[in-house]
């Protein structure tokens, strides 16, 4: 994980601004699991503003899931968008716990 990127201003704009183009369909504008997708996914989407995803601890599984997709989920890989877009969404998704 990059130094400092979870705690970053900048990082997490840019996180939210990808966070709204691939991700909020299935999250949720507030990344709460309520996007419009949502009444259509078993299991339905994560709530991302609870842990485990919400800590910074987690951080790193939070880029894995990112990367890689959940297996058993409708959770795919985004490995496309690239380390440095997933850093950012992982520190945009551990800022949503404080809103």
């Amino acid at each position: 994980m990059p130094a400092g990127l979870l705690v970053s201003r900048q990082a997490r704009e840019a996180g939210s601004a990808s966070f709204a183009t691939n991700c909020a369909i299935c999250h949720g504008v507030n990344g709460d699991g309520s996007g419009q997708r949502r009444e259509a996914m078993r299991p339905p989407p994560a709530n991302l503003t609870l842990p485990p995803w919400s800590e910074q601890t987690n951080a790193v599984r939070t880029y894995l899931a990112i990367r890689d997709g959940v297996p058993g989920t409708a959770m795919p890989a985004w490995r496309m968008l690239g380390d440095q877009k997933i850093w950012e969404l992982v520190a945009y998704i551990t800022s949503l716990a404080s809103r």
